[in-house]
């Protein structure tokens, strides 16, 4: 009954462990738009992002040589997939980014979790259930509406380019649910970063620009901003449910929104709505009652995996 009780303690604590590496992770995430928007006209995003992957791959580099040959053998196959799809969808951002608005590319971005949800319900992960579907629901709504009030004209191709990177970061994050235990937090970040760097550089147009000013310092705080994001969010994943991972990750909105008043500007009306209602579904994620299963929406997908 004691070891019952050990292997429940344990599961707790990583649970606690992952929800503060989640919030934490979008702390991080939303200091660092906060910094890319003041960089904006003075720093191409294309620039950012490929100098942001340099650090990270830089200075993960002596935690990963550990495994040495291991990263070209067959149990790496699947974190080097689910990189290359996770830089492909920071590429479909990217672009999205230059070609409407940064409230519609993001609105787009963010229906990932209902992907997820899915995603996770058919591997097996864990199962569809009404409660997770509403927290879910819940983000996507706050997304939507924090984001209403700077839609523009869109066209086809930015539908399907939004849509397409919001499927591939949906995948992204599911398969880390799939890799192997030898692959840790570290690894999963350096193989990620190093796959942006030919996807950062492809975006890549016009000569490069030197920072110069508090412009260095300020990218010097986005690449770490963008590294412990990265590590911290994948610890989320580990050792949280698929779903409660994947809703953290927007977090970064409350966060951005808080630095945006602290400069004296305020967001509209619908963007504070917004932020209440992911406030509320943040709450729902992290306040999870132990108590006997609740009713699954799809009841023939299997038992959901200890988590």
């Amino acid at each position: 009954m004691s070891a019952i009780q050990s292997k429940q303690g344990r599961r707790i604590t990583r649970r606690r462990f992952g929800l503060i590496g989640g919030v934490s992770s979008g702390a991080c995430f939303g200091g660092m738009a906060f910094l890319i928007h003041i960089l904006a006209g003075r720093m191409p995003a294309s620039e950012i992002t490929f100098l942001r992957a340099v650090f990270a791959v830089v200075f993960l580099f002596p935690f990963i040589v550990r495994h040495g040959s291991q990263w070209l053998r067959s149990n790496s196959v699947l974190l080097w997939i689910r990189s290359i799809v996770g830089a492909l969808s920071v590429l479909c951002f990217a672009w999205n980014l230059q070609h409407t608005s940064v409230g519609f590319a993001n609105t787009l971005f963010n229906l990932a979790p209902i992907v997820v949800v899915i995603l996770g319900a058919i591997w097996a992960h864990e199962k569809l259930e009404l409660r997770r579907f509403m927290n879910i629901v819940l983000v996507v709504l706050a997304s939507t509406l924090f984001w209403q009030g700077s839609r523009s004209e869109v066209n086809a191709g930015v539908w399907f380019v939004g849509l397409g990177g919001m499927c591939a970061a949906a995948f992204a994050y599911a398969a880390l649910k799939t890799l192997p235990s030898l692959w840790n937090p570290l690894d999963i970040a350096w193989c990620l970063n190093l796959a942006t760097l030919p996807v950062a550089l492809l975006f890549k147009h016009g000569p490069w620009i030197a920072p110069a000013g508090n412009a260095r310092l300020m990218l010097a705080a986005i690449c770490g901003l963008s590294l412990f994001g990265n590590v911290l969010a994948n610890l989320s994943f580990r050792n949280v449910e698929l779903s409660t991972a994947t809703a953290l990750v927007p977090s970064s909105i409350i966060w951005g929104v808080l630095l945006d008043v602290g400069q004296h500007n305020f967001p509209p009306i619908q963007g504070i709505v917004g932020c209440f209602l992911y406030l509320l579904a943040t709450i729902r994620l992290l306040v999870r009652k132990q108590s006997t299963p609740r009713r699954s929406i799809l009841s023939v997908l299997p038992a959901e995996l200890a988590d």
